[in-house]
C-alpha cells in the first residue's frame, strides 16, 4: 500500500509538473532552464492528481498555440501527452465514471495520444461513461481500420455532442469520407470548424478543406477559406502544409491556363500581406514545375520576384524554378543566365537535385545562331549555349565525336608527314 501511495504521489508530481509547463507556455513567460527548475524545485502546497478533463483542456490550449506559431507550446504538448498517458493509465477505474473525465479519454486519443490508454479503458467493467462506440470508432481510427472506424462513428451526430468532442469526431469522420464522399467530408469539416473556432483542429480542417474544394471546382470557397486560414493561422507550424495543397488546388483548377483564371488568382492572393503572397507563389511554381504545368511557373515567378528580397532562398528558390520553365530555344539564354546567379548553397536538397536536372536539360540542347548576312549554310557554326563546367557537361555522344576527330586528324598528319 505504501509503495502504491508513492506511485500515486509521484504521478500527481508528474501532472502539476505538466500542467505547470502548460501554464508557463500559455503565459508567454518561457525562461531559461535554470528558472524553470528554480520553479519546480520552489517549495509549492500539495497538489493533487489533475482530473483527465482538465489535461486534456491544457492540452488544447497548447495545440491552439501551436496553431498560431508558438514553436515552444509544440515542444510542450509532447511532454504533455507523454505524462497524460501514464497518469490516465494509472488513473482508478471510478475516475472514468465521470462523464467530463470518459469523453477526455477519446479527445485525448484523438488529439494524439497513445491507443494503449484506450485498450485499456475498453477492458474495465463498467465502461467509462461515454458510448463504448466512440471509444471503439476513435481506436479503430488511429489503428488505421477505416471500415470499423465508420461503422462507429457514424452513429454520432457531431452538433449533438460536446463541442469538444464534437469537433473532433467531425475532423475524423471528414477524413473517414474524403475519397467516397468528398460533399460530406466538406460537410464535416464546415462543422469542425464551427465547434472549436480558433483550435488546432479548426486550423486542420481549413487546411484539408482548401484542396476538397478546389478539386470540386469551388472558387468561391477556395477563395474565402484560403483568407481565413492566412489572417487567422498565417503563422501556424503547419503552414507549410497549407500551402502545398493551396497550390494543388490551384493547379487542379488550372489557374495558370487563362488569363482571366490567373488574374482572379493574383486578386485573390492580393489579399494577402507580401510574405504570405511570396510564399504561395513559390510552392505554387514549385508544385507547377514539377507536375510540366510551365506556363503556370512562368506567371508566378515573374509576379513573385519582385515580392523576394535579394540574395533570400526565396530569390534563390524562384530563379531556379523559372530556369527550369525556359528551357526552349527562344528562352534559353534567360534560363542559364538564372541558372549562374542562383547560390546552390541557399538551396534545400530536393532543390539541388532539381537545379542539376535542369542544367542536364540544358545542356543537351543545340540550337544554330543567327548567322551573319551572306554566310553560306554549309559554314554557318553551331554554338554551345552552355558554359561547360566539367568534363561530366560532355555527353557520350559527344565524346565520341571527339574521338572520331582527333583520329581523323591524326591520319591527315601522318600522311602529310609522309607525303
Amino acid at each position: 500500500m505504501m509503495r502504491q501511495n508513492r506511485k500515486m504521489t509521484a504521478l500527481a508530481r508528474a501532472g502539476a509538473i505538466a500542467m505547470l509547463g502548460a501554464w508557463i507556455v500559455w503565459a508567454g513567460a518561457i525562461g531559461s532552464a535554470a528558472r524553470a527548475v528554480e520553479l519546480l524545485g520552489a517549495q509549492t502546497p500539495e497538489v493533487s492528481t489533475p482530473e483527465p478533463f482538465e489535461m486534456v483542456r491544457s492540452l488544447q490550449s497548447l495545440q491552439a498555440q501551436v496553431a498560431h506559431g508558438n514553436s515552444q507550446a509544440n515542444s510542450a504538448q509532447r511532454a504533455l501527452l507523454k505524462q497524460m498517458r501514464d497518469v490516465f493509465e494509472n488513473a482508478d477505474p471510478e475516475v472514468w465514471q465521470d462523464a467530463r473525465n470518459a469523453r477526455a479519454s477519446v479527445v485525448y486519443l484523438l488529439s494524439g495520444g497513445h491507443p494503449a490508454v484506450m485498450r485499456k479503458l475498453l477492458g474495465y467493467d463498467p465502461l467509462p461513461l461515454v458510448p463504448a462506440d466512440l471509444m471503439h470508432g476513435a481506436l479503430a481510427y488511429i489503428e488505421g481500420r477505416a471500415g470499423d472506424a465508420r461503422k462507429h462513428l457514424s452513429r454520432f451526430d457531431p452538433l449533438e455532442l460536446e463541442p469538444g468532442l464534437g469537433g473532433q469526431v467531425a475532423l475524423v469522420r471528414a477524413a473517414l469520407h474524403v475519397r467516397e464522399d468528398p460533399q460530406e467530408a466538406i460537410r464535416m469539416l464546415d462543422i469542425a470548424r464551427l465547434l472549436m473556432p480558433g483550435t488546432l483542429v479548426e486550423e486542420a480542417a481549413l487546411r484539408r478543406e482548401v484542396f476538397l474544394v478546389g478539386k470540386q471546382g469551388d472558387i468561391e470557397k477556395l477563395q474565402s477559406l484560403s483568407l481565413t486560414y492566412m489572417r487567422r493561422f498565417h503563422g501556424s507550424l503547419y503552414g507549410n502544409d497549407f500551402r502545398r495543397r493551396f497550390a494543388a488546388a490551384i493547379d487542379t483548377l488550372g489557374f495558370g491556363t487563362k488569363d482571366d483564371l490567373f488574374s482572379l488568382l493574383e486578386s485573390l492572393l492580393s489579399e494577402f500581406d507580401i510574405d504570405s503572397r511570396r510564399s504561395l507563389y513559390v510552392t505554387l511554381s514549385h508544385h507547377a514545375l514539377l507536375n510540366g504545368r510551365l506556363d503556370v511557373v512562368k506567371k508566378a515567378t515573374k509576379v513573385a520576384l519582385p515580392l523576394a528580397m535579394a540574395g533570400t532562398d526565396d530569390e534563390m528558390r524562384l530563379k531556379l524554378y523559372r530556369a527550369g520553365a525556359l528551357i526552349g530555344e527562344k528562352e534559353i539564354r534567360e534560363s542559364l543566365h538564372l541558372l549562374w546567379s542562383v547560390d546552390r548553397a541557399r538551396l534545400s536538397a530536393e532543390d539541388e537535385v532539381l537545379m542539376d536536372a535542369i542544367f542536364e536539360r540544358v545542356n543537351q540542347i543545340r540550337h544554330w545562331p543567327d548567322a551573319p548576312e551572306g554566310t553560306p549554310p554549309a559554314a554557318q557554326p553551331v554554338i554551345v549555349t552552355a558554359k561547360p563546367g566539367n568534363p561530366s557537361w560532355e555527353t557520350p555522344l559527344m565524346k565520341r565525336a571527339q574521338r572520331d576527330i582527333d583520329a581523323v586528324s591524326r591520319d591527315i598528319a601522318d600522311r602529310s608527314r609522309s607525303d
